[in-house]
């Protein structure tokens, strides 16, 4: 005696959400309108567009300021003054720049500052300049350049 048993197919169930609007409607699922895209896809690549351009905007103005200074050396003239000798460049030399140059002590507490002008025309120099302190300074830095 054998015994056979015969698989039965079912039919493919569907569910019926996909096709009845009022549960649709009930449980909040609406049709997409980008079908072919999902939504995280387009926001994705929205944001990239937006980030890469913010990107490429933030490193060509850093790269290629409107005034670039370099500190060269400084070196200790006596108790009360030190020399700092620095580069700049301006990109418009009819704009008046002035540099804030400071001295400071062994614990880099400021003992003196000066502004130094930049005559207007410039567009590259090299300026050597002398900050009167209060106390012995031990080094000297550009604390901004900016213009008026």
């Amino acid at each position: 005696m054998q015994i056979v048993m015969r698989l039965r197919r079912l039919a493919p169930m569907t569910e019926p959400i996909e096709n009845d609007p009022y549960l649709r409607a009930r449980y909040g699922i609406s049709k997409a309108r980008f079908s072919r895209f999902p939504t995280w896809l387009i926001t994705a690549i929205l944001i990239s567009v937006i980030g890469g351009g913010w990107l490429l905007w933030t490193a060509n103005h850093y790269t290629y300021p409107e005034i670039k200074s370099t500190l060269i050396s400084f070196r200790e003239v006596d108790a009360k003054n030190i020399e700092i000798r620095y580069s700049i460049k301006i990109k418009n030399p009819n704009s008046q720049v002035i540099c804030r140059l400071a001295a400071r002590d062994y614990e880099l507490n400021i003992v003196g500052q000066i502004d130094d002008e930049i005559p207007l025309g410039t567009k590259s120099a090299t300026r050597i300049v002398q900050i009167p302190t209060r106390l012995a300074a031990v080094n000297a830095q550009i604390e901004s350049c900016s213009t008026l």
